[in-house]
């Protein structure tokens, strides 16, 4: 009886009510009474023909209703009722292995349940589906179904009712903004409608055109209006009118139409046949458009065209007059700009260079002579002299490389706050106690792909200048950090768009003007005096972070100090573990009896290494070229060690080596050793474990080190 009642009042309040959101709740709370439950709710089917959104309900704690959705899966209670049309019925749903129930369901303490659909209306895929709940364990009567499914149907029934009302009235709304549309066209249409019938009789004219010629209705429904074009328009107008007429192709002419003032202004009338239902003409549709201003301002611009094509000519002459100078200009001054850069370039080289050459060259005399007198004591002197000054070329060399970013990089991955650590110490003692030294590193900083021994390199150079900037003291900062580059800062810098780890070092020194910054970067330019500075510092870190993938900016200004910025490509993995320091020992890992294989075309290089080698007391295999060199690795037995130059003759150069010799011998290791830039050619394999990279030049005891420890790997 009590379910009853309950139809009856909800089948009431359905078709008296218009607010879908009061017939939900309405209707929630009507079926949990009358079930004598606990909670109930109405779940609204979305437009993806899945998901339920419980739309309105009763009893549920704050953050359900409204919010939650639920996707009705195979194998969910909400999903059977779906697909099925069937009530979904869950007496214990801590007993139930049928069905899947929200986390929502469970975390409310819901213990049985049951769904019934609620059916769409004609050709309409369900509403929803209406869920009855109780916090207990419980049976649900087959009257209880019954019940559920009529009271489901009359909620289907209330919610098709206005759905078919709101669509009726969105129609109606787009009728009358149609309507509203339509004659706020008419009215406001600078164009003047007219009729004709299929034999191109006049049946219409709007009143436009009778205050436009002063013309009743009556004149211009007879033939009045064949009166209104000017005598030179009117035959042309009438013969293509009857043309359009009969042929049944749309009508558009332009003549002048004598108004009630009894002058003329242009029209331009056009007109399109209205077809019936068998494809025949039963009358035209027509416009009347003034151009008047139009035809004004056609006329003044052709006359005015006229006077701009001789002015055109004229002008076009001069021009090509004024090229002609400007680009002799341009390129003498393009002439005159290469010579002066060309001979700052090669004076700051020849400078340096002679003075390295002067010592080496005076050293090599003084050997020569020392040892004729026999005076064998005073050699160490003057070699240590020659080769700290083959040492410092060997140093430019690379600067001048680095600032043409043509030098041979070993990037590997790398934690650039591990590299300040270990360099803080040499660089308090770099800058004495005057400045004050700050270190801020970020934690947890990214890991940076790099050479690590250029990034040393830039940052003792940064700190130097730093210090030359601070002659009476001051402070100098190091600090590390993540910026990320956006597309138009990357654009603006020539970069990759995306994440970058940051090495700034700033000081509180004199400051540049701006046009010191803007050459800053320039080679051997610098402010310092004569003798205390090659002006190649700041070239090879820029040329060094461009050819790294980063960027250089510096922020500095007269009187306020200066910061320079590092911008790092950051390496998704872990860093390297550093190298050895130089002063440490690995002969123990030579032992004797390793075959090491050396591959160079230079026959005073292969000779060094190998009197290396056998000094380390290994046996050694030599080739001037790749093709022999793989073959003399097919033949011998264990190699342990191949040792070969980038650069080599016979169409396979030193990269393409290495792959086919570890194809050979899957794990061989692979020093790769270079002179110039072939970086290019170098490519990935340098960064394949097992796989090493040494630039020329370089000292013997850095070959025996770097050897020493590869083998022991």
């Amino acid at each position: 009886m009590r379910q009853q009642e309950v139809l009856v009042r909800f089948g009431e309040l359905a078709l008296r009510c218009d607010d879908l959101d009061h017939i939900l709740e309405q209707a929630s709370l009507l079926v949990r009474d009358a079930l004598g439950s606990d909670l109930a709710k109405v779940m609204e089917l979305q437009e993806d023909g899945e998901t339920l959104l419980v739309r309105a309900g009763v009893g549920w704690p704050p953050g359900i209703v409204g919010q939650v959705r639920v996707k009705a899966e195979r194998g969910s209670s909400e999903g059977f009722a779906l697909r099925k049309g069937e009530p979904a019925v869950s007496p214990d749903i801590d007993a139930e292995e049928r069905f899947t129930y929200p986390a929502f369901i469970r975390d409310t303490g819901v213990r049985a349940l049951v769904n019934v659909i609620i059916i769409g209306g004609e050709g309409r895929p369900p509403y929803g589906i209406l869920q009855v709940d109780s916090l207990r364990p419980r049976e649900f009567s087959d009257t209880d179904i019954s019940f559920l499914r009529s009271y489901a149907n009359l909620l289907a029934a209330a919610v098709d009712r206005l759905r078919v009302a709101a669509e009726q009235e969105a129609a109606q709304q787009a009728l009358r903004e149609s309507e509203d549309h339509h004659r706020a066209s008419v009215e406001l249409n600078p164009q003047i409608p007219w009729t004709a019938d299929a034999n191109g009789r006049i049946t219409g004219f709007s009143d436009r055109w009778l205050d436009l010629t002063g013309q009743t209705r009556e004149e211009a429904l007879r033939t009045s209006w064949r009166d209104s074009p000017h005598p030179e328009d009117r035959e042309r107008l009438e013969g293509a009118w009857r043309n359009a007429v009969r042929s049944g192709q749309p009508f558009d002419m332009e003549a002048r139409i004598r108004t009630a003032s009894g002058d003329y202004r242009w029209l331009r009338a056009r007109a399109a046949p209205r077809h019936g239902p068998q494809g025949t003409i039963v009358g035209w549709y027509g416009t009347l458009e003034d151009i008047e201003d139009r035809k004004r301002l056609e006329n003044a611009l052709h006359a005015l065209n006229d006077a701009l094509e001789q002015r055109v000519i004229e002008r076009t002459e001069a021009l090509e007059r004024e090229q002609q100078q400007r680009a002799a200009a341009e390129e003498k001054l393009r002439q005159a700009q290469k010579m002066e850069a060309v001979g700052q370039l090669t004076g700051g080289i020849a400078h340096d260079f002679n003075n390295l050459l002067t010592a080496i060259i005076g050293s090599l005399s003084f050997m020569e002579k020392r040892r004729a007198q026999g005076r064998i004591g005073e050699l160490d002197r003057y070699i240590a002299a020659a080769q700290s000054a083959a040492k410092r070329a060997a140093a430019l060399t690379h600067r001048l490389l680095a600032f043409s970013r043509r030098q041979t990089l070993d990037p590997r991955p790398t934690d650039i706050n591990q590299l300040v650590r270990g360099l803080e110490e040499m660089i308090r003692r770099t800058v004495g106690p005057e400045v004050e030294v700050e270190v801020a590193l970020r934690a947890g900083l990214w890991t940076a792909l790099v050479d690590r021994n250029q990034m040393e390199n830039a940052l003792l150079n940064l700190c130097i200048n730093a210090r030359d900037a601070m002659p009476d003291g001051g402070r100098l900062r190091i600090e590390t950090a993540h910026a990320w580059v956006d597309p138009l800062m990357a654009e603006e810098w020539d970069l990759t768009a995306g994440a970058y780890v940051t090495l700034t070092v700033t000081d509180t020194g004199t400051g540049m003007p701006p046009e010191v910054v803007e050459r800053a970067f320039d080679p051997f330019f610098t402010t310092k005096p004569l003798g205390k500075g090659t002006g190649l510092g700041l070239s090879m870190i820029y040329g060094f972070v461009r050819q790294s993938g980063g960027h250089v900016r510096i922020d500095s200004a007269p009187g306020q100090g200066t910061s320079a910025v590092l911008y790092l490509p950051r390496h998704s993995g872990a860093a390297a573990a550093a190298e050895a320091p130089p002063g440490a020992t690995m002969a123990a890992a030579a032992a004797p009896g390793r075959t090491v294989l050396v591959v160079d075309d230079e026959p005073a290089i292969r000779s060094l290494v190998t009197e290396v080698l056998e000094d380390m007391g290994c046996s050694t295999l030599q080739a001037a070229d790749g093709a022999t060199g793989l073959n003399a690795l097919r033949a011998a037995g264990q190699v342990e060690l191949l040792v070969t130059d980038v650069g080599l003759p016979g169409g396979m150069n030193g990269r393409q080596v290495a792959e086919a010799a570890r194809a050979l011998r899957p794990g061989l290791k692979v020093l790769l050793i270079t002179g110039y830039a072939e970086s290019a050619v170098i490519g990935e394999v340098a960064l394949e474990p097992g796989i090493e990279l040494l630039t020329k030049p370089f000292v013997m005891d850095d070959l025996a080190r770097r050897m020493r420890r590869m083998l022991a790997a």
